[in-house]
């Protein structure tokens, strides 16, 4: 009997998992704060919506804002991929921003509705 008790454990954890998962889908808006070299750190605004979640794997898009201080640097749109597992999100852009010089990497631990962590070296906080 044991054996089929651990069958169900493992299954039981497994769509808890899944179900974590799919719940990240939706749009979320936030900040993250830019180091700037002139004028100090300067609040940017930002937006993902992760599209999908499957087996582990994620797909979104997020559209970084400007700050009139900063000026435009790397804002735009990026298409995200990325991986989910036991709470913590790793997703990756294509190259964007203005020139397509620019790379999103984020880091970030989902805690609710919201998630939170790092965008490069900056920290950032997304909320639905």
């Amino acid at each position: 009997m044991r054996p089929i008790v651990g069958l169900g454990s493992g299954l039981l954890i497994l769509a808890a998992s899944s179900q974590a998962q799919e719940n990240l889908v939706g749009k979320y808006n936030g900040t993250f704060m830019l180091q700037t070299q002139s004028r100090g750190v300067l609040p940017v605004a930002i937006s993902m919506e992760i599209t999908s979640a499957a087996g582990g794997k994620l797909q979104g898009k997020a559209n970084r804002s400007h700050n009139n201080k900063a000026g435009q640097g790397c804002a735009g749109e990026y298409k995200l991929e990325g991986t989910y597992q036991s709470g913590k999100i790793e997703m990756k852009s294509e190259p964007g921003g203005p020139a397509k010089d620019c790379l999103m990497v984020l880091d970030l631990v989902a805690e609710g509705d919201k998630l939170k962590g790092t965008m490069g070296k900056s920290e950032v906080e997304f909320s639905r």
